[in-house]
């Protein structure tokens, strides 16, 4: 399935135009929707709706906010190490905004693969923690008027 990276992007359908019923729970993760925000938290008692919060509706989607390409020999070596690092990044931004997260990690070969994240933020700060952990060069580009980061490393 392919990645629907230039089709015109309306964030809005993610994030701020749809109203959730509160509590709402997503049926895919189980986040709670309460007090207007998503949250981790356990399942309410009682009534609750069901839904799917919009970091699920993005990854089954294929609209990411983030896009992360590694290239480096390094990777053949160390790429369980890299991999360990993304994911402890995410859960460090995921205990700030529960929707950011990693939706796919796609292997291009053995010393390149694409991270794919819900948000840019979360792209964004994963490339810069691995710049610190192994050097090399790294660069971000947004595209003007599209909520997308394209995130470059190379060493």
């Amino acid at each position: 399935m392919k990645t629907n990276l230039y089709a015109q992007r309306n964030e809005r359908l993610y994030l701020k135009n749809k109203k959730y019923k509160e509590p709402t729970v997503c049926k895919i993760c189980g986040l709670v929707f309460i007090d207007g925000i998503w949250k981790k938290t356990e399942k309410p008692k009682g009534e609750y709706f069901e839904d799917v919060c919009p970091a699920c509706r993005r990854i089954k989607d294929n609209y990411y906010g983030g896009i992360l390409n590694l290239k480096s020999d390094i990777l053949k070596s160390k790429k369980d190490e890299i991999v360990n690092l993304m994911k402890n990044k995410e859960k460090e931004s995921e205990n700030i905004n529960p929707l950011r997260r990693i939706g796919k990690i796609e292997v291009v070969n053995d010393s390149e693969m694409n991270v794919y994240t819900t948000f840019e933020h979360l792209a964004v700060a994963i490339g810069k923690a691995i710049l610190r952990a192994f050097k090399g060069d790294l660069e971000i580009k947004y595209k003007e008027d599209d909520k997308v980061a394209r995130v470059y490393w190379i060493k």
